[in-house]
């Protein structure tokens, strides 16, 4: 069905930039290991992903960093490492020279604040080398957001699952702030990416899934049916993260 569906994905060099890896205490039942990610990359055509482990989120940062750099695909999938504030596990991090890193303070994650007195060694770290850093809405919100970008203007920053009623505080921070940027995994309401596209251009969306709570069929069939062109298209699908991923220090398979 998604052949018939999305076959002319195949020729958009899919990236997506918001796919778990291995194994989960909470969400078991869908976690996927390399090979079943693959499976259902394939699936729906993605070329790409930007991949965090579960291990890294939900249990601890080194441990999953470990295992992730054991599991990964590297012709197919971008690590995106844990990172913590503190020094030890910022020289870590250093050794691994990233290109893009997934941040994880929430209290049911790794609970640490995120302001400069806790992580600004850490984000000022990320900033210097343009390491392209994602972070859920859920665990910055709005104001944290503002403060964040305030302090480091040139961190590439990624927002993750901003959900579909977000745009009255988006669109005046992307104004705002140059490298922000956010995924499309929930952004899915009537004409909405279309809408955003029309206004805003297409430079600061990109394609993003959720693997694997969610299915690629959502934010795929909202890009494939969007009445855009085809060089906005191509930007979202794959080409704004790879963009963003050349200018990082250490650059990143792309």
């Amino acid at each position: 069905m998604s052949e018939s569906l999305f076959n002319d994905a195949a020729d958009w060099n899919l990236f997506d930039v918001n796919a778990r890896l291995g194994s989960s205490g909470v969400h078991g039942e869908l976690a996927l290991d390399t090979a079943g990610l693959l499976a259902e990359m394939d699936r729906f055509f993605i070329r790409r992903a930007l991949v965090s482990h579960w291990e890294s989120e939900e249990y601890e940062a080194a441990s999953g960093n470990e295992t992730l750099a054991t599991e990964i695909a590297a012709d197919r999938m971008t690590p995106a490492w844990a990172v913590m504030p503190d020094a030890q596990s910022l020289a870590a991090l250093a050794l691994r020279k990233p290109a893009a890193v997934r941040v994880t303070p929430g209290p049911t994650q790794h609970n640490f604040s995120l302001a400069g007195w806790s992580a600004g060694g850490m984000f000022d770290y990320l900033q210097q080398h343009s390491v392209v850093t994602l972070i859920t809405l859920a665990d910055i919100g709005w104001p944290g957001l503002t403060s964040l970008l305030d302090n480091f203007p040139r961190l590439p920053l990624v927002l993750l699952e901003t959900g579909y009623r977000a745009d009255r505080y988006l669109f005046p921070l992307l104004k705002r702030y140059p490298l922000l940027h956010f995924d499309s995994a929930t952004y899915l309401a009537h004409r909405q990416l279309e809408a955003f596209v029309e206004s805003h251009g297409a430079e600061r969306l990109l394609f993003g899934t959720r693997l694997p709570l969610y299915t690629p069929a959502s934010s795929l069939g909202v890009l494939s049916s969007s009445r855009i062109s085809d060089d906005d298209r191509l930007a979202v699908a794959g080409g704004n993260l790879r963009r963003l991923l050349a200018a990082a220090s250490f650059g990143g398979a792309q």
